[in-house]
């Protein structure tokens, strides 16, 4: 019985030690694959990042085109408006010279009528005044 005992608990040890084997054979297996997972993952993280880097020069390249472009296009414009202005200024001044010779004569004329219209209420004036003052004379000396 003791043989027995014995034997059952060296097919037992042996099954434990198979069973050990096997179970650590299987981990030593997935601690390979969990190693050789984080490599992967290293590695496509730094592919990750190269990427990530290489848009975001790609951006900063395009942002910086796009506000020259800008920059240009509004130095474009405010030449533009500035000529425009410039031309619009001396079409104003042309404008303001043709009604100042067209007013002029208007004005000269105006004036002219006013201080001609004013002698003549004084030569009016004056004949009638000697008109009266002859009447006074005949009628009264």
């Amino acid at each position: 019985m003791i043989q027995t005992r014995d034997l059952f608990h060296l097919q037992t040890e042996l099954i434990e030690m198979k069973v050990d084997m096997a179970v650590s054979r299987t981990i030593d297996r997935i601690v390979d694959q969990i190693s050789a997972l984080r490599g992967d993952m290293v590695s496509l993280k730094g592919d990750m990042n190269s990427q990530i880097h290489q848009f975001k020069g790609e951006m900063n390249s395009q942002i910086h085109e796009l506000k020259d472009n800008m920059s240009s296009q509004i130095h474009e414009l405010r030449h533009e408006m500035r000529d425009e202005f410039s031309s619009l200024k001396t079409r104003v001044n042309a404008v303001e010279t043709k009604l100042k010779i067209v007013n002029a004569p208007k004005k000269e004329i105006r004036s002219n009528f006013i201080s001609y219209g004013f002698k003549a209420v004084w030569a009016i004036l004056g004949i009638a005044a000697s008109v009266v003052l002859s009447y006074l004379a005949i009628h009264f000396f």
